[in-house]
């Protein structure tokens, strides 16, 4: 495998996941079809419960069993008929899982399929322990096991507080958190989310599909049935909320708003699985071992590429399911690939290697990675840590283009994120040193890196990318380091405290793992590779500061020759060795007995590499099992060869890693030592529960092996770290080792060519071209050379070269013509010989604006352009490069502004303001802290760039609260005032504000008419109407104009319900916008006029102007945290984690009683309105833990959100009992003292103000109430 081994006697199990929901397909255009690739956990046991759960969707035709199967797949304990589906049901499954064409042939063989028949037969034997009727003894056994589990992550759950919630929550979820804490206790301790006592109450039996096969898996005590829904409803008032749900108390909203989400998405389901527009194919295993199967196959149509399935055990992963044999259909490349959190389970870099190649090469094409990281200062260090080095350098390589680090754009509030992380203590007092303790949440989309570059060049190919080899070296070299930071001795023992003790148990990687990131860049470059990786390894032979990496070099070299990246001397000239005294270890005159050794020397065309299995007895495993589970925790091991000496060699050691574990008895086919020899384990599936010897097999290099062939010491230790030390060195003694013996102990040591179970060695492809690297059609062929710092191994500039190939451009070159090279976008540039065609010339990543330089070779019929690669910062010399559009097919793809459905989208009532104090906070939270200071002090010096899009956010920020009614009186119509160019440019007209729950922010669903010079004589009379409509002047400049008409085209596409015609303007151009010059046509007409029924009401003159108007979508750009950070108050050591846990029946905060000493009922908190009190003399008792959830709350409004007024936190009555004096309620400060000299509001009447329209060829069009559109002067 491609990760380190570890011991993995306890493991958590996710029946639900911890994860909020996210849409999958929010990157496709609407009505492309699209392969999607989910990378989660790989259990058996969540496998099967997904498939129990989506075939009893498939038969519950009427909905009638919607409440079972909520509770069969969310409660811990379920009532009888609930159970008795589940138990009916896995017997159904079952029987139909017999063999994989008794599925096919099955009523969920159309719409649910496997990839192989080894997840086949394990989710059966899932099915069978569900379908057993536990009575009797059996029933007790059961009911202990079952508690026992769930006792053991209540454990894990001590002091925990539940937090994660607000994301679910999100963006109403400021009133939230204490609501979610509350009831995620209330599910570990009833194991339902039903908070009656009389209904819960039948449900008594323990949930089968809440238990794995085997002991060691415990449910992950932050499991928790809400966290997968969208609660904003709970505070947000939305349309579509029931009516009975909104009379429910604030704490039972949340499981009904949770239930009837599931009810919606069970009939979507069921109604597209009976049009077949929904096929499902599952497979049990690791996700880096798929991916690098699913590449193989792509390639050569092999269905296997000699890895293992799971990370332990020794079943071969082979794609024997129908749907991948000769001729048939399964995707093997991808539009979407979703990794989950898998980042931080396996290496970043490792799963980056194996997925990035299954990504299709388009536009939309989209790869998410997710990543808790702890201990970081700024976020763009963890992606940075994601890659194992600089992100420019290491995403060209992987051919990956990370936008939200490029655009400095993201769709989704990071801010929120880091606020909470402020709330919880995450930030340290000085926000200048570090986050000590905080957590930082990192999704990132990564895209095909050319085609979100290309804006002229049609279909960009692959383009090769030439290093020189020394300087190649050093950059592979950094990423080597990065990977074995831990091995790095000084750095290791600078750094003692308990936290770092603790983590240096966390190995991501090992010597393979670098090993296939090698064979991905050997396929992706153009240089000498020989000399790269002899550059390569005399620099880690050189790495002085960690001296125990050399343990590890036999390792590197054996996969450096499987992989087929690089192969030593020794390796290329072993068929060789009998004619090299250096590679002939026997000079001895002493022959063997009978003509044989009885050892390896026997084996007479051995291989370089050969495969060592190491039997390991059962009673050395109790250094693990003895031990307390919590301390143990999954310590990395590794096999081990060590010798003591031999011909021309001293003692050595060898540390291997790259090991495959399993459980089992060996059985062998052949003669030892000879080619024929096979070694075969029959897996116990008991694991670590069951009586079999652990088996360990990993490659070892032969040469060391036949210099003792018999003395050779094998053994099994434990990785050698700080924590690892601490906790085994009493016990294992300075070797670590778990079990040692020597290579002629024949009944432990096995050496075979292969691992056990396997026909060859495993198989990394590397990246594959789908084309020829030329990239822009028949004129010229593009490559790149690229330049690296000596010192950093980070890439710092580019040499982009077109050499002409057509006949007519080399005539025009070699004839003098002008060269012309212009910029078309921050990744690709254009150049122009004489009259001809331009010529694209795409970049993988940013380069700066400001430092290039063109060569000409007119003989040699080239020409290049030399830019320097950009930082994450070089946003701010492209400001309209914030959601670019791409022609994909000649249709407009966004890059990085999510598509949308507005049938999906909730509407806000924007008339209860009351319900809406959440809106501003977040608004402003598109704001970062460099914005902000911006925004404060005008005096600061700043890019053009940075002012515009400053601009830009602010006007959509005035937009929407003027709407929502939240500043002013409430508008549907604004205009985009350039007053010192022409006036009126763009009107707006709202027509509600929806949530947009995929991305946990708000849209404005609206109407967009840019106007130009072919349309003003148009609609010059319905704009007259408008005279006198409540209307919102908001001021834009140039630049700002010029921002908005680039955004609108991404506005439109991302909520279109219509298609793009042959004729669409933007394909017969090949631009997006059209222009963006004053008096031209922005958009395309395709989408003009298509609006659903009264989506605009009581405007004048709408009937008219919507003829030429379009439907858009219009959001907050929220910052993206690389070039940027959120703006914080120092919130010192205030922490509201425990604050205001109140039980979740509502009783009395301090008591726990239900109703007053008289009798009445209980009273409510003045100011939050959350918690209750049965006399004043409990609130008293509470006010010492719960005024702090008031002081910090307003010290956020105050600080954070720039006193936005948030009557919700307001008290009244609280001074009474010794708390704060209640602040006075503020008025909009930061949107009244902001926005002042941006928004006016245009009275009624129709007489108070009277201004010129302007003009229109030279033609006054008559008075208005501002000027609509017109040429300056």
């Amino acid at each position: 495998m491609l990760t380190p081994a570890i011991i993995n006697i306890q493991s958590f199990f996710y029946p639900i996941g911890n994860t909020p929901a996210i849409s999958l397909t929010q990157s496709i255009p609407p009505g492309d079809p699209a392969n999607i690739l989910l990378l989660g956990c790989g259990d058996k046991a969540v496998i099967a419960r997904n498939v129990l759960l989506l075939s009893l969707i498939v038969d519950n035709n009427d909905g009638s069993n919607d409440t079972s199967l909520w509770n069969i797949y969310y409660h811990m304990y379920l009532d009888q008929q609930a159970l008795d589906l589940l138990r009916s049901q896995s017997k159904t499954l079952y029987k139909l899982s017999s063999t994989m064409e008794t599925w096919r042939q099955g009523k969920y063989g159309r719409c649910l399929n496997f990839c192989d028949s080894a997840t086949l037969a394990d989710v059966r034997e899932m099915w069978a322990f569900y379908s057993v009727e536990q009575t009797g003894a059996d029933s007790t056994r059961f009911k202990y096991r079952f508690q026992s589990v769930i006792d053991k992550a209540k454990a894990k759950r001590r002091n925990f507080v539940y937090s994660t919630g607000f994301r679910s929550a999100s963006p109403a979820h400021i009133g939230c958190l204490q609501d979610l804490d509350a009831l995620n206790q209330h599910y570990w301790k009833y194991g339902t989310t039903e908070l009656k006592a009389d209904i819960r109450s039948a449900s008594t039996y323990p949930n089968p599909a809440f238990l794995t096969l085997g002991d060691g898996a415990v449910v992950h005590y932050g499991t928790d049935p809400l966290l997968g829904f969208h609660l904003a409803a709970v505070d947000a008032p939305l349309d579509s909320t029931d009516a009975a749900v909104n009379q429910l108390p604030r704490r039972e909203k949340y499981a009904a708003l949770a239930r009837a989400e599931f009810r919606e998405w069970v009939a979507s389901y069921r109604e597209q699985s009976y049009k077949n527009d929904v096929r499902v194919r599952f497979f049990i295993g690791d996700a880096v071992s798929f991916a690098h199967t699913l590449q193989r196959k792509r390639e050569t149509s092999e269905i296997t590429a000699h890895w293992y399935r799971d990370r332990y055990g020794v079943r071969p992963l082979v794609l024997d399911g129908p749907d991948y044999a000769p001729g048939a259909r399964a995707p093997v490349q991808f539009d979407v690939i979703d990794t989950s959190n898998l980042c931080d389970h396996l290496g970043s870099l490792t799963l980056l290697t194996a997925t990035s190649q299954l990504l299709r090469d388009d536009v939309s094409a989209v790869l998410y990675t997710e990543v808790l990281a702890m201990n970081h200062k700024y976020y763009r260090e963890v992606l940075d840590q994601v890659l194992c080095g600089h992100v420019p350098t290491l995403s060209t390589l992987l051919g990956l283009f990370p936008v939200e680090y490029w655009t400095n754009t993201l769709p989704v509030s990071i801010g929120d994120e880091m606020m909470f992380d402020t709330l919880m203590g995450g930030l340290s007092e000085n926000q200048e040193t570090s986050r000590q303790g905080g957590q930082m949440f990192l999704r990132t989309s990564w895209k095909r890196a050319l085609y979100i570059s290309s804006t002229i060049t049609p279909l960009p190919q692959s383009i090769p990318i030439r290093f020189e080899p020394k300087l190649l070296a050093k950059t592979l070299y950094g990423v080597y380091v990065r990977m074995f930071l831990d091995e790095d001795l000084p750095l290791r023992l600078s750094n003692l405290d308990l936290e770092a003790v603790q983590k240096s148990s966390l190995v991501w990687y090992q010597r393979a793992s670098f090993v296939s990131f090698l064979r991905l860049v050997q396929t992706r470059v153009t240089c000498n590779w020989d000399a790269v990786i002899e550059s390569t390894m005399d620099l880690i032979e050189s790495r002085s500061n960690a001296p125990m990496g050399m343990n590890y070099y036999q390792e590197l070299n054996i996969y450096l020759h499987m992989l087929g990246v690089f192969s030593t001397d020794v390796m290329k000239d072993w068929i060789k060795r009998s004619e090299d005294p250096i590679l002939t270890p026997f000079l001895s005159p002493i022959r063997p007995v009978d003509g044989e050794w009885g050892d390896l020397r026997d084996w007479k065309n051995i291989p370089p590499v050969v495969c060592v299995t190491l039997r390991i007895p059962r009673n050395k495993l109790t250094v693990f099992t003895n031990m307390d589970l919590n301390k143990l925790g999954t310590p990395p091991v590794h096999c081990l060869l060590q010798g003591s000496g031999g011909w021309r060699m001293s003692g050595w050691q060898n540390i291997f890693p790259a090991c495959q574990l399993s459980f089992g008895d060996v059985s062998t086919l052949g003669k030892p030592y000879h080619d024929s020899y096979e070694i075969s384990v029959q897996e116990d599936d008991a694991g670590w529960s069951g009586t079999s010897p652990l088996i360990a097999s990993f490659f070892a290099p032969t040469f060391p092996l036949l210099q003792q062939p018999r003395d050779v010491l094998v053994a099994l230790g434990v990785h050698n770290s700080p924590a690892t030390v601490a906790c085994f060195l009493p016990k294992l003694g300075f070797t670590l080792n778990v079990y040692e013996t020597t290579l002629n102990d024949s009944d432990a040591v096995h050496v075979t060519r292969f691992a056990p179970n396997q026909k060859g060695f495993p198989i990394v492809t590397g990246f594959t071209r789908t084309a020829p690297a030329s990239g822009i059609g028949p004129g010229a062929e593009s490559s790149l050379i690229a330049t690296v710092d000596q010192i950093t191994g980070a890439m710092t500039s580019l040499i982009g070269r077109l050499d002409i190939m057509s006949s007519d451009f080399k005539q025009a070159l070699t004839s003098g013509c002008e060269v012309k090279k212009s910029i078309v976008s921050p990744c690709e540039v254009a150049i122009s010989l004489g009259r001809n065609p331009p010529l694209g010339l795409c970049f993988p990543v940013f380069i700066k604006q400001s430092s290039q330089k063109l060569r000409i070779a007119r003989r040699s019929s080239y020409v290049e352009v030399v830019a320097q690669v950009a930082e994450c910062s070089e946003w701010m010399t492209y400001p309209d490069y914030m959601v670019p559009v791409r022609l994909q097919s000649g249709k407009p793809v966004n890059c990085n502004m999510p598509y949308v459905n507005l049938q999906k989208c909730p509407v806000i009532q924007i008339t209860q303001h009351s319900r809406l104090k959440w809106l501003v906070p977040h608004l402003s939270l598109a704001m970062s802290a460099r914005e902000r200071a911006f925004r404060e002090r005008e005096a600061l010096p700043r890019s053009a760039g940075e002012q515009v899009r400053l601009d830009f956010k602010e006007s959509i920020f005035s937009i929407f609260v003027q709407f929502a009614g939240l500043q002013g009186t409430q508008s549907q119509l604004f205009y985009l005032n350039n007053v010192a160019n022409g006036g009126v440019h763009v009107i707006i007209l709202a027509s509600a504000l929806r949530l947009d729950l995929a991305n946990r922010t708000v849209v404005l669903d609206c109407a967009v008419l840019p106007l130009h010079d072919a349309l003003m004589p148009v609609i010059v009379g319905s704009l007259a109407k408008l005279q006198g409509f409540g209307t919102v002047v908001v001021k834009v400049n140039d630049a700002e104009l010029r921002l908005w008409r680039h955004a609108l085209p991404a506005y439109v596409e991302r909520c279109r319900d219509w298609t793009h015609q042959e004729s669409c303007e933007y394909a017969i151009s090949g631009s997006i916008p059209l222009n963006a010059e004053n008096g031209k046509r922005v958009l395309c007409s395709c989408g003009s006029g298509k609006f659903p029924p009264n989506f605009i009401s009581n405007v004048p003159g709408w009937n008219v102007l919507s003829k030429y108007a379009v439907r858009a979508t219009v959001s907050p750009v929220f910052w993206a945290p690389f070039a940027d950070d959120m703006y914080s108050p120092d919130l010192g050591k205030k922490n509201v984690a425990d604050v205001g846990k109140t039980s979740v029946d509502g009783g009395c905060a301090s008591c726990g009683k239900n109703k007053q000493a008289d009798g009445g009922g209980l009273l409510n908190c003045a100011r939050c309105m959350k918690v209750k009190y049965c006399s004043r003399e409990c609130q008293r008792t509470d006010w010492k833990a719960h005024k702090s959830l008031h002081t910090h709350f307003h010290w956020v409004s105050v600080q954070l959100y720039d006193h936005a007024h948030l009557d919700a936190l307001e008290m009244s009555t609280v001074a009474t009992l010794g708390g704060p004096q209640a602040l006075p309620t503020t008025s909009m400060a930061y949107n009244i003292r902001h926005h002042r000299s941006q928004v006016r509001e245009v009275p009624l009447h129709p007489r108070s103000q009277r201004v010129h329209f302007g003009y229109y060829a030279g033609r006054r069009l008559g008075t208005f109430s501002a000027c609509l559109y017109g040429r300056r002067g």
